[in-house]
């Protein structure tokens, strides 16, 4: 059975009408109410919807239209940052964001909360951090995260980057620097989509519906993703079906598909056997839990990851210091879990390598040296990687963590070197 859609495949227009029934107003509901609405996280098209006003003629009150310019303004300063990222590594490409604001009609916006910037290899994320070092951000999360088989890279990287916004914008700007795409699911591997891409809007497609990971899908996301597709040529759409393919992500693109449906769009794009293959995906994602969590070397530092974030508790830690004393960094690195740094202040290096020093696993960058953990860290873990120690050599040839033989290698002491080649 297919998911053709019945009847005229329906473009969207993108007007005041549009917005205000994804924000489902009712026609007694007051100027601010609206506003106030469109502002919440779960649609997030406030700057779209005053622009939309703005361009059809209506006044905006003096509150309203300096909420505009901040929107404006932010989107103005995220262009610059992107030219001079470009200029510093042309191979890199934006994920959503402005490749999805340039299919919005000419003066009309899309808010943007950060940029985000895929890295082919990792010297590509590094021209890009230290573009950014360079000209005032600082540096706010580090990751390192095993490869996929067939990935560009070795070991896949994430860092953000942050930097103060003016008054009264009460958000900061935020650039993440990734060399796979989908990223959001941290207890596996990141997903690395087709490469070289040749659709960078079958990208964005999958990467905005790869977000139902974290959250429900906000209604500006059922907007951008109908936007997306009603663009998509022949290119995009085979690239479309072979990246929900590659990720999974069967289940959510039917969810997004339904909720298009219910506002009465009917885009054309609609990939054959869907439901054959949600049905399929869903099986494989509880056999890949039960086998996550029965697995006695990723299931503490699962539950050690809820210690990032603050939570977690008495338990968190617990699971932390028996992931990082029983099992080690690397080994869990090499069992797929990706890994958060915690920044040790050291010289940069000039390229990435993985140091084993006691019993921690210490990244050596060109941004500087990080501890690598599951969960939160103890100041003891930080003093004694400080600290360093003998670094044993791997003879040439050693598998780096999340290659093919890590998890043999795993927990061996050693110096790993973990760049594009190698």
């Amino acid at each position: 059975m297919t998911d053709a859609p019945t009847g005229t495949a329906t473009d969207v227009e993108m007007s005041a009408a549009t917005v205000l029934a994804l924000l489902d107003a009712g026609p007694t509901a007051s100027r601010e109410a609206v506003l106030r609405t469109a502002r919440d996280g779960r649609h997030k098209l406030a700057a779209t919807l005053l622009s939309l006003w703005a361009e059809d003629g209506e006044a905006l009150t003096e509150a309203e239209t300096a909420e505009l310019r901040l929107h404006r303004e932010r989107v103005d300063h995220y262009r610059r940052v992107w030219s001079g990222l470009r200029t510093a590594a042309p191979g890199v490409s934006l994920l959503k964001g402005m490749t999805i604001a340039g299919l919005y009609p000419p003066g009309v916006l899309r808010a943007a909360g950060d940029l985000d910037v895929v890295c082919p290899f990792h010297e590509d994320l590094w021209s890009c951090a230290q573009q950014l070092t360079a000209t005032g951000w600082e540096l706010a999360a580090f990751t390192v995260g095993p490869a996929r088989t067939g990935d560009a890279v070795p070991l896949h990287l994430g860092a953000e980057f942050r930097s103060p916004a003016p008054e009264p914008s009460p958000d900061p700007y935020a650039v993440g620097l990734v060399t796979a795409e989908i990223a959001t699911e941290v207890r596996a591997p990141a997903w690395q989509l087709t490469r070289p891409s040749r659709s960078p809007l079958a990208v964005c497609a999958v990467a905005l519906v790869a977000e139902r990971w974290e959250r429900p899908f906000r209604s500006r996301d059922l907007l951008d993703l109908a936007l997306l597709l009603q663009h998509l040529d022949e290119t995009g759409v085979r690239q479309l079906r072979t990246d929900l393919d590659r990720t999974g992500l069967w289940p959510e693109w039917r969810e997004a598909r339904r909720a298009m449906a219910r506002l009465g769009w009917r885009p054309a794009v609609a990939p054959p056997h869907t439901r054959a293959s949600s049905v399929r995906t869903r099986l494989l994602r509880a056999m890949r839990t039960a086998a996550l969590w029965s697995s006695p070397v990723r299931a503490p530092a699962l539950i050690a990851q809820s210690g990032i974030e603050g939570e977690g508790g008495r338990l968190a830690e617990l699971a932390s210091d028996l992931a990082h004393r029983g099992f080690g960094a690397r080994r869990l690195l090499g069992a797929g879990l990706p890994l958060f740094g915690v920044p040790l202040d050291d010289e940069p290096a000039g390229r990435l390598r993985l140091d084993d020093v006691g019993r921690h696993l210490v990244a050596r960058t060109p941004l500087g040296s990080f501890l690598l953990v599951s969960g939160s860290a103890r100041q003891e873990w930080l003093d004694e990687a400080k600290g360093g120690g003998p670094v044993i050599e791997e003879p040439d040839g050693g598998p780096a963590s999340g290659e093919p033989g890590a998890d043999k290698a795993a927990g061996k002491p050693g110096s790993t070197s973990v760049e594009r080649g190698t």
